[in-house]
């Protein structure tokens, strides 16, 4: 279905707009010229070619019908078994969700925590998350644990306040590191988190989080922001890097057991401590868990559908009553309590129960919010804490809306625009990716009370798939294309490896002697030493991988290549495509096989291209392509995104992305099937686009046709026949399509050849010869065509 913008939503955000369609869910952000084209389009005002241009790169809308998760998903298996062991604590904090303390005594039994354990391995759980109370507080602590690393591949995590790690030193020490994960709460500097804990509550924290550090494991600073302690959310960065945490989660606070309702801090002024905290973070290196875990929804592939949370589908609470809950935020809560009666144990809870049933059957498929299938809807948690019912009210969801607005905005603005004076995109759903498990088209947010492991980062899973690849050769993505001798013949044999690839853009390249070549994801270097000889010695051949292990083999080959050369021109550097390690204007030609599709940012990196390119200077690439969108179970599939079939962008999107970060002269090589997966076809496509020249020529040209007109880089159209001076950006030197007249009207296209039946006859001599005529004659006299003065009028 063509763009139609009034199926699409308009937020303004700032100074800039946000469109979403609700039901693709799919959303973009156009720059100013655009959304002025969009306001146009949509009073249904007559546009320009220019306005035309950039609708018809639009998203079209054709949502397959849904008709919600309960539908879509299975109870396949559990993936997260948390564990409330116990209702007791060694202190007895203000706000306390559980009302925990010294003398409560509510615990769950530890025969009965290791036996749920089992009954979880058995459905496929391999993540524990053990909590309270302190969790340290039990006596059976240790054995319970110990039960949960037992199971293969298992990951605990300990939700704690912090100051039991000194005290049971021994005990920590036994525990794989790899393999365990706490997550401490902190309310705040000295001051507030005394005032919450008692005196002397901070010292004793920041005690035992550096015996923590000194043993080895990783952390995460939790913080509940409340209206008393809002203020001290930024330092909260600088504290978590002190104490060594990887990460900053906040805790959204519930007005339950000691909680107030008033506590609840005001939207603007958490959003606005929320965006401070960010920008701090990553300045720190700290991940800020909260934004991490929306960015993968927010930044998913385009027809994701976020529908409600994992509570109840992958993820279930067992309380201190051995009871089962939806999430460990509803301990306690009868009203949602499934008892754990054998002989079915937990399967059969979870699998039966008419809370977790009632649960799983609601869907955000018939709401209104804009954000629907991007964020999933309200928070179970929070809606029935607040409203008494899993679909009722969050008071955290606008919180949560700003902050996906105020994400991608921010991301879009991170790269400058490439022809802000056109109607274009800034982003696009998919251009950026953060979402990594294999989760089909339908996706479940997790729960908040832990975010940390929720997800892997994508660029990790490809990292591990081609380290793995350096030394196993995965044949899916093993380069058809096979270069002749003559190409690698100076590359010793044992070197001469088939990369991974889908093409040969190398061999398009034109590279001359002379010229600074770079190929960005060289992998083991084969066609950055032919390169090497095509630039000769004073030219320079520049590989650039993010694994070390690829590294190796290409330095190696370097070495053993150079020995035959006679010369050593080709190095090597680790780096990211979206942070490339070289200076501005360093390259007269890029090459990538089969590589771009891997980014995680296309418009980063398409800028870093752009930046290190010098003006005038080109990219030749082969990767993979498709006509029409891949599905997001496709492209939400970490396997095919290794393979370079996940981050596939359309033709129209491909060309559309480089046209906007800049780039010129775009033109398609060649193109043949490669994959056909999941019914969708897949192409190898070698693209050519150049960057502009600092002050590129004009030239007075003539289109031959055969279309009626033709839009050219400068933007001008130039009609079949008509002739026009333009700023020339495009290369025909054979005059295929546009015809280069010089200052007295003749073809001046350096290769074009005329022919001896053509009528476009250049300044060719021995065309000229044959025709008996030349380009101009003095001696040629005018005809006499007047009639003669005294002829009669007929």
């Amino acid at each position: 279905m063509p763009f139609d913008p009034a199926r699409w939503t308009r937020l303004a955000v700032g100074d800039a707009a946000l469109y979403i369609h609700p039901e693709g869910p799919d959303w973009f952000v156009p720059n100013a010229p655009g959304d002025a084209v969009l306001a146009e389009a949509l009073a249904g005002r007559p546009i320009s070619c220019e306005a035309a241009l950039f609708l018809g790169r639009l998203p079209e809308a054709a949502p397959a019908p849904y008709a919600g998760r309960h539908a879509a998903l299975a109870l396949t298996g559990l993936r997260e078994l948390w564990l409330h062991v116990t209702n007791r604590c060694n202190l007895a904090c203000r706000h306390c969700l559980f009302c925990s303390g010294p003398a409560v005594a509510l615990e769950l039994p530890t025969e009965t925590a290791i036996a749920r354990i089992a009954q979880a391995a058995a459905l496929g759980c391999r993540v524990f998350a053990f909590t309270g109370g302190e969790p340290f507080c039990h006596p059976g602590f240790g054995a319970m644990v110990a039960a949960a690393l037992d199971v293969g591949g298992s990951h605990v995590v300990i939700l704690t306040n912090g100051t039991g790690f000194s005290e049971a030193a021994a005990t920590i020490g036994r525990w794989p590191r790899d393999r365990v994960h706490f997550q401490v709460s902190c309310d705040g500097l000295a001051p507030r988190h005394d005032h919450m804990r008692g005196p002397g509550a901070f010292a004793r924290l920041i005690e035992d989080l550096a015996a923590a550090r000194r043993l080895g494991f990783g952390l995460t600073l939790s913080f509940c922001p409340t209206t008393d302690n809002l203020a001290d959310l930024p330092a909260m960065v600088a504290l978590a890097a002190s104490v060594g945490a990887a990460g900053l989660h906040c805790m959204w606070h519930f007005a339950a057991g000691r909680g107030r309702d008033d506590a609840r801090p005001d939207t603007d002024a958490l959003f606005a401590a929320m965006v401070e905290t960010a920008t701090l973070a990553e300045a720190a290196g700290v991940a800020c868990d909260n934004l991490a875990a929306l960015a993968s929804q927010v930044f998913s592939p385009a027809g994701t559908r976020h529908d409600g949370v994992t509570a109840g589908w992958e993820s279930v609470a067992i309380g201190p009553d051995d009871r089962l809950y939806p999430s460990p935020a509803l301990i306690g809560e009868a009203a949602v309590a499934t008892h754990l009666a054998e002989p079915g144990g937990l399967e059969a809870a979870w699998r039966n129960s008419p809370v977790l049933d009632g649960l799983r059957r609601l869907t955000v498929a018939g709401t209104t919010s804009p954000w629907r299938y991007i964020l999933g809807g309200p928070d179970p948690d929070h809606a029935f804490r607040h409203d008494g019912r899993f679909d009722g009210e969050d008071p955290y969801l606008p919180l949560r809306q700003r902050l996906a607005a105020w994400s991608i905005l921010r991301e879009a603005e991170a790269v400058p625009e490439g022809r802000p004076e056109r109607p274009g995109l800034r982003l696009k759903m998919g251009e950026t990716h953060e979402s990594c498990h294999a989760h089909g088209e339908v996706a479940l947010a997790h729960t908040n009370c832990l975010l940390s492991l929720a997800d892997n980062a994508s660029l990790g899973h490809i990292k591990d798939f081609y380290t793995e690849a350096a030394v196993v050769e995965k044949g899916d993505i093993v380069n058809p294309v096979r270069y002749p001798l003559d190409m690698v013949a100076h590359i010793p044999p044992y070197y001469r490896v088939r990369g991974y690839g889908c093409g040969s853009p190398i061999a398009d390249a034109g590279l001359a002697p002379g010229e600074t070549a770079v190929d960005l994801g060289c992998g083991a270097g084969v066609e950055c030493l032919i390169a090497a000889k095509q630039v000769g010695p004073t030219g320079r051949a520049i590989g650039i991988d993010m694994l070390p292990a690829m590294l190796s083999r290409a330095v190696a080959a370097a070495a053993a290549t150079a020995a035959g050369l006679g010369y050593a021109n080709a190095v090597f550097f680790q780096g990211y495509l979206e942070a490339l390690p070289l200076a501005d204007a360093t390259a007269d030609c890029i090459t990538s096989n089969c590589v771009l599709n891997l980014s995680t940012r296309k418009r980063r990196l398409y800028a870093e291209i752009f930046r290190i390119l010098k003006p005038g200077g080109r990219i030749v690439f082969s990767d993979v392509a498709t006509e029409t969108p891949a599905t997001a179970a496709i492209c939400n599939d970490p396997t095919l995104r290794g393979e370079c079939i996940s981050g596939t962008l359309t033709q129209r999107d491909l060309f559309a992305i480089l046209e906007e970060s800049g780039f010129v002269a775009l033109r398609l090589i060649r193109r043949f099937p490669y994959r056909v997966v999941g019914g969708h076809d897949f192409y190898s496509v070698t693209v050519e686009a150049r960057k502009p020249q600092l002050a590129p020529p004009r030239r007075k040209v003539l289109y031959r046709g055969p279309f009626r007109a033709v839009v050219t880089a400068s933007g001008e159209v130039v009609r079949a026949g008509e002739v026009r001076e333009i700023a020339l950006h495009e290369d025909d030197p054979a005059g295929a399509m546009l015809l280069l007249l010089d200052e007295r009207g003749q073809i001046a296209n350096p290769d074009f050849d005329a022919g001896g039946a053509a009528c476009c006859c250049g300044p060719n001599p021995e065309l000229a010869r044959l025709l008996d005529k030349q380009s101009s004659r003095d001696d040629l006299q005018p005809l006499g065509l007047a009639p003669p003065a005294n002829a009669a009028l007929r």
